[in-house]
């Protein structure tokens, strides 16, 4: 999926990371947050949702959070991500 700002209230809410079931996987700080995609309204560049049950919301982002695994040092080094000494 392809990164877009995510505004919420008039004001820059997170960015969008994922879709998960029926949910867009925006980064809110350091949270991840479920929002309904019956919320959402894609307008050009930038999304726009309305109000929701945030903490709904919330646990939902953990349960899409531990569908993933981090990456091993291996695995980094072979994108780029880190020096050949771990860093």
């Amino acid at each position: 999926m392809i990164c877009r700002f995510v505004y919420k209230d008039g004001k820059e809410y997170g960015e969008s990371i994922d879709v998960y079931e029926d949910y867009l996987i925006v980064k809110v700080r350091e949270k991840f947050i479920a929002v309904p995609m019956g919320i959402v309204k894609f307008d050009g560049e930038k999304i726009i949702v309305k109000d929701f049950d945030e903490e709904k919301g919330i646990e939902i982002g953990i349960k899409w959070m531990s569908k993933f695994r981090a990456f091993d040092e291996k695995e980094l080094k072979f994108f780029g991500f880190c020096e050949e000494d771990g860093v």
